[in-house]
């Protein structure tokens, strides 16, 4: 079994990963932030290593006697006043952490991206680990600071690093602190959702997101990429599962595609007088009239991912806002 140097342990993937990780006998060594009391490991046996990913001394650290790294902590935000902050965690982290790893001589280095660092298209079509990188007219900065922080993790492995990426989607499923207040479970199933927005996404269980990750660090080819995702749904299709399963009523009126880019931009003014929140801010609503559908193929065929429904996710997400002590990562 393998020693893990495991990032973003407490976060949303590293609640549901860190207990596979455990279940199947690797020895974990968990990053937590100064004052994080890591409630959602409190059931787990790790070795808790205190700092953050600009703390290179630690890093270097931890890193010894390493046999994988797997790299989730990110920062997520789609605020424009988050930007230099992203860049901060989520590209110099990262190229901090992947450098440090290679002289340590680390077996296996395994980073989470997303397929927003991969992709979009304005219309519905399905794209894949191969797509090119359009999301910088945008002016994303979480897009933009994930997208360079594979160029860093590229760069690492070609001077000899095993390194490998995973892009999951839009998750769901139990222990996302992000998923509750304010969240689009929450606004759609308080029925606060008056409109259904164009575009799509793909939505993924992150319970199987986080089997996938335990494939890719088994069997991924070094410097690879790999599109863990769920399913390809319209904001339509996503929000309706999200009501029905709440039990209320989906809301019915469309938001026509040239009123979202409108309020988009206005978001935009406003936000330089007063921020706006998640699920609506200026950034959220550019993306909105988007579609971000993607193919798993290569990790099904690669590495025997089985990519399924988003509805238990959803389902069990829901029941988790109502009790947080529903178990994470049990099976679908």
């Amino acid at each position: 079994m393998a020693k893990i140097f495991l990032t973003g342990a407490t976060g949303f993937v590293g609640t549901n990963l860190a207990p596979i990780l455990a279940a199947a006998g690797h020895h974990l060594r968990c990053l937590i932030r100064p004052g994080n009391p890591a409630q959602s490991l409190a059931n787990l046996d790790f070795e808790p290593v205190v700092g953050t990913l600009e703390d290179e001394g630690t890093l270097g650290d931890a890193l010894k006697g390493v046999d994988v790294v797997i790299h989730l902590a990110a920062l997520v935000s789609f605020a424009k006043r988050d930007r230099e902050a992203m860049f901060r965690t989520n590209t110099e982290g990262t190229r901090r952490l992947a450098r440090l790893a290679r002289l340590s001589g680390v077996g296996r280095f395994l980073h989470m991206s997303t397929i927003s660092a991969v992709a979009y298209s304005d219309r519905p079509e399905v794209l894949d680990e191969r797509s090119s990188y359009n999301f910088r007219p945008l002016h994303i900065g979480y897009c933009d600071s994930k997208h360079a922080a594979e160029d860093a993790v590229r760069e690492e492995a070609r001077s000899g690093l095993d390194a490998v990426i995973v892009n999951p989607p839009t998750m769901f499923g139990p222990g996302d602190r992000r998923k509750s207040a304010g969240s689009l479970l929450e606004v759609v199933a308080k029925e606060r959702v008056p409109f259904l927005p164009p575009g799509g996404v793909n939505a993924a269980d992150v319970r199987e997101v986080c089997r996938g990750c335990l494939l890719a660090m088994e069997s991924a080819r070094t410097g690879e990429r790999y599109i863990l995702g769920g399913q390809n749904l319209t904001n339509r299709e996503l929000i309706t599962i999200i009501a029905r399963t709440a039990g209320v009523r989906p809301p019915r009126l469309p938001l026509p595609r040239w009123l979202a880019t409108a309020l988009a931009q206005g978001a935009t003014a406003w936000e330089v007088v007063r921020p706006l929140r998640p699920p609506v801010t200026a950034q959220i609503l550019r993306l909105s009239t988007r579609f971000l559908w993607f193919s798993s193929q290569k990790a099904e065929e690669e590495l025997g991912y089985a990519a399924g429904s988003v509805a238990p996710a959803i389902r069990d997400g829901l029941a988790w806002m109502d009790d947080p002590s529903c178990p994470t990562s049990s099976q679908n």
